[in-house]
């Protein structure tokens, strides 16, 4: 009997010993458990933190940007720009009309038409009125040289409708008054708005442009011609409206120089200060 008893108290002790390592054990793995959990929940914070952190320092580090009121307003841009018009050092020919009795026709010119000049209240000098539709020459002994310039002053005066100026440099010695002659040519038109042409003939040239200091509003207008090889340079007011490098041929000699108008009345066209100088 007692046997049987000693066997059940050794049997009770060693079952409670075992369930209790169990449970010890049970323990100790929800403690590592935890013990994980926390870990990794303290390693993500503390990522999340240092990313946080990151950000705040990054965005800290960026210079502010300047608020842009207007985004599609442009820039004001100030261009400068240099008269290099150069006249040649020899005048061949050279009329301000103060020479010509009021009222007469200048002697240093041919023409298929008329003209007369005259003098105005608002400018000084002598001015001469050129008729619609006619083309004047200035009589240059053995014509233009082979490089020359061109000057001259021009008034468009009680312009009220369309209006053309003609500046032409032909190959011939013959005093053609022809608009359009068949000879070789170079021809520089403007018409009202300050619309400006060339057209080379012999280059099979035609260009425009649209210059914006022409005036036809009763002022003097400015023209300068150069002709130097085969490059054309044209200002008006001292714009720069062509400068084209093929307009003449070089081995050609554009020998005549004619001019004239277009227009309707009461309008008139008065030029004056044709200067002609040899490069």
């Amino acid at each position: 009997m007692r046997k049987t008893i000693s066997a059940l108290l050794s049997a009770a002790v060693v079952l409670t010993a075992t369930l209790a390592g169990q449970a010890q054990n049970a323990v100790d793995q929800t403690s590592n458990s935890v013990d994980k959990a926390t870990n990794t929940i303290n390693k993500v914070g503390s990522l999340f933190k240092k990313k946080n952190r990151n950000k705040t320092d990054t965005t800290a580090a960026r210079p502010a940007a300047t608020p842009n009121s207007n985004s599609n307003a442009g820039t004001s841009i100030t261009i400068n720009s240099t008269y290099d018009f150069v006249p040649g050092n020899t005048v061949i020919f050279a009329d301000a009309f103060d020479s010509t009795v009021q009222g007469n026709f200048p002697a240093k010119w041919l023409t298929d038409a008329s003209g007369d000049v005259v003098t105005l209240q608002q400018y000084p000098g002598k001015w001469f009125s050129l008729t619609n539709k006619g083309t004047y020459i200035p009589k240059l002994k053995g014509g233009l040289p082979k490089d020359f310039t061109v000057e001259f002053d021009l008034i468009i005066a009680n312009n009220n409708q369309s209006l053309t100026f003609v500046a032409d440099f032909e190959d011939a010695l013959n005093h053609n008054f022809d608009r359009y002659p068949s000879n070789p040519f170079v021809q520089f038109r403007i018409y009202e708005r300050g619309m400006a042409y060339v057209d080379s003939k012999a280059k099979n040239l035609s260009t425009n442009v649209n210059s914006s200091a022409f005036n036809e509003g009763g002022k003097i207008n400015h023209f300068a011609i150069r002709k130097q090889g085969e490059r054309l340079l044209v200002y008006i007011n001292q714009e720069k409206t062509f400068d084209i490098n093929h307009a003449f041929e070089n081995e050609r000699t554009y020998s005549t120089f004619k001019f004239g108008g277009d227009f309707y009345a009461p309008a008139h066209f008065l030029l004056s200060n044709v200067k002609i100088t040899a490069l």
